[in-house]
């Protein structure tokens, strides 16, 4: 019987990969507007990783290209499934996004929150929406771009992870003490 039980339960982990791996590859080429961020907060802080928000305008030109030339072929690369999540905010929709909070906010006073003055912008956020890498503000050349992209990506991720280590040794030692 316990036999039969790890048996439906290997199948079970299985299916869920089989499935997650599906729905990821839906996605791939695609760069979704953020909407929910509380939810993509529970995954970054699962996976330890930020997420990434390009400010874009619409009829924006160089935010085009950073989406199109950059941030799309990235979404295609599964190396960075478990690196960063990427999500998109245009300016100009006044609809409502979810914020890191899970409250609503209007998508042009979450801009206006996260000082964004010019398009395209690039962001790098912890799971509780605070920036943890230097922004990318502009495009000057595609040619640099993704460097530019992986190196604010690994300062972010690094930041997390610190800030994560710090707390996780401040507990062991708060643990410890008589």
């Amino acid at each position: 019987m316990k036999r039969l039980k790890y048996v439906i339960t290997f199948l079970a982990a299985i299916l869920t990969c089989l499935g997650l791996t599906a729905a990821l590859a839906v996605e791939r080429g695609k760069l979704p507007m953020a909407t929910d961020l509380s939810k993509e907060a529970k995954i970054a802080r699962d996976k330890q990783i930020p997420i990434l928000i390009l400010f874009s305008a619409p009829g924006c030109s160089y935010c085009a290209r950073v989406r199109d030339e950059v941030l799309i072929p990235t979404t295609r690369n599964a190396d960075y499934d478990n690196k960063v999540i990427l999500l998109e905010v245009e300016s100009g929709n006044y609809g409502n996004i979810i914020d890191f909070d899970g409250k609503p906010i209007a998508q042009d006073k979450f801009i206006a929150k996260h000082k964004v003055g010019f398009n395209p912008t690039v962001k790098f956020f912890d799971a509780a929406g605070n920036e943890v890498a230097d922004p990318i503000i502009g495009l000057v050349t595609v040619d640099y771009y993704g460097g530019f992209l992986d190196q604010g990506i690994d300062n972010a991720t690094a930041k997390i992870r610190m800030r994560l280590a710090n707390k996780s040794n401040m507990v062991d030692a708060s643990l410890r003490a008589p």
